[in-house]
């Protein structure tokens, strides 16, 4: 458990700490910044079944975040308005074990705020929903 919250806190504070950059820094104006930023904070918490795994990681849609797949990612969020409720499943057939992941994504999505925690009945659903967002 305190792996957990030393994580949550490491995430803060790098979220923190690029916030205070970007507002610092003089930027050119890019499409995305006419809109305000993106800083989300994405985590998932697997059941016993997958070992209760925790994994963590923010999403800027700028080069040099820490997601792996931003482009989709990004994408993704766009095509959903940022609504975890929205995302529709992609057709893949997922078994029917209940081992449930839930998925919390909060910060800002172009300059709005957004806190949202959704479970899913398995990773499988779960990816099938939200697709490269909480594919990390």
């Amino acid at each position: 458990m305190s792996g957990r919250i030393f994580a949550l806190v490491t995430l803060f504070v790098s979220l923190f700490a690029f916030t205070g950059t970007a507002q610092a820094a003089p930027a050119a104006q890019s499409p995305s910044s006419s809109r305000g930023g993106t800083a989300l904070v994405l985590s998932v918490q697997y059941s016993e079944f997958d070992g209760n795994a925790f994994k963590a990681t923010v999403l800027t849609c700028e080069r040099g975040d820490q997601h792996p797949r931003r482009a989709l990612a990004c994408a993704t969020l766009a095509s959903a308005g940022a609504d975890l409720q929205t995302m529709q499943a992609d057709g893949r057939a997922c078994t029917f074990h209940y081992a449930p992941v839930e998925v919390a994504m909060f910060g800002f999505w172009r300059g709005e705020p957004v806190s949202e925690v959704h479970t899913y009945p398995n990773s499988c659903v779960m990816l099938a929903h939200t697709g490269a967002l909480f594919d990390f």
